[in-house]
């Protein structure tokens, strides 16, 4: 296994915008309780960002590992630099991205990062103060390793290059969308996907350079596993291939989550993938899917 653990635990709907003394207790104790079974079931990475919550999930998270011990079992990926909706579009400024490390850190109660992620690109600006505030985090112990979230296969190749001439070490991931099914359109502005027919030359890209991806949505936020009409997953492409996950899941005696996860484990360049925190059942079974393969035929088979 590589850096990151297969399944990583998302964290974006956990905690509350508003200040701890404001949020309801119980939803607070609840999500505490539903950590703790995370972990239990065997869960030991989580994928967290400054922007989730306006800064509660990190909250939520500081409070969780204040038991003694926890923090060296955990694998933690932050993500800084997301721009403010109509405000500030760029925020991967060295003032901004050192900004969100540290709040984060703080609210997070820790010395440091596993992996660190520049949240969503925008493209044109520069990068050298990216890698800069990236290179200074590092020496400083600050994060471990650094990387990506919705960038582009040609902006990931520049960053690549002004960072070895910063002198940071290889970049440890990308974090785009990435799942069977792809988009009818994004589900927010400045997303980027691999996935679908559309996006094969990315793939391609990462099949050649082995570039890690942490594939955020790997379930078509609730598609393949449920029967709704997918919002901006619901084409009648996305309605076979989920019913070919079905399929296939009932032949192998595998979970339809489990057939969407083997699917990404069988590419042929490195993937994790970030799961919702929902239950410690369902974290069970994806953390099951780990070792899961698919045939390079059962791979296309889906895909047709």
């Amino acid at each position: 296994m590589g850096l990151i653990p297969r399944v990583v635990a998302g964290g974006a709907r956990l905690g509350s915008v508003l200040p701890d003394r404001l949020a309801r207790h119980s939803r607070r104790e609840q999500q505490l309780r539903t950590l703790d079974a995370l972990v239990d079931v065997g869960c030991t990475a989580f994928d967290l960002a400054a922007s989730y919550q306006l800064g509660g999930t990190e909250r939520l998270f500081g409070q969780w590992m204040a038991s003694p011990g926890l923090r060296e079992r955990l694998f933690l990926i932050g993500k800084g630099g997301h721009p403010y909706p109509g405000l500030r579009l760029n925020r991967l400024t060295r003032a901004a991205l050192s900004s969100d490390l540290h709040a984060s850190l703080r609210r997070l109660r820790i010395q440091h990062l596993d992996l660190y992620l520049l949240h969503r690109d925008f493209p044109g600006a520069p990068l050298e103060p990216m890698v800069q505030a990236l290179g200074e985090a590092h020496r400083a112990g600050k994060i471990r390793h650094w990387g990506v979230s919705n960038w582009a296969c040609a902006r990931i190749e520049a960053i690549q290059a002004a960072a070895r001439q910063e002198g940071l070490p290889p970049m440890a991931a990308s974090s785009p969308h990435f799942s069977l099914v792809d988009w009818v359109r994004p589900p927010w502005t400045g997303s980027v996907s691999i996935a679908g027919p559309a996006n094969r030359e990315a793939r391609a890209f990462h099949a050649r350079t082995q570039l890690p991806v942490l594939a955020w949505s790997p379930l078509g936020s609730g598609f393949l596993t449920s029967k709704g009409s997918g919002g901006c997953y619901g084409s009648s492409a996305n309605d076979t291939r989920r019913e070919r996950v079905r399929a296939l899941a009932r032949e192998k005696g595998w979970t339809v989550a489990q057939v969407a996860l083997a699917y990404l484990f069988s590419q042929p360049f490195p993937v994790s993938a970030v799961v919702a925190a929902s239950t410690a059942e369902k974290m069970r079974e994806n953390l099951a899917a780990a070792g899961l393969r698919l045939s390079p035929g059962e791979v296309q088979a889906l895909e047709a």
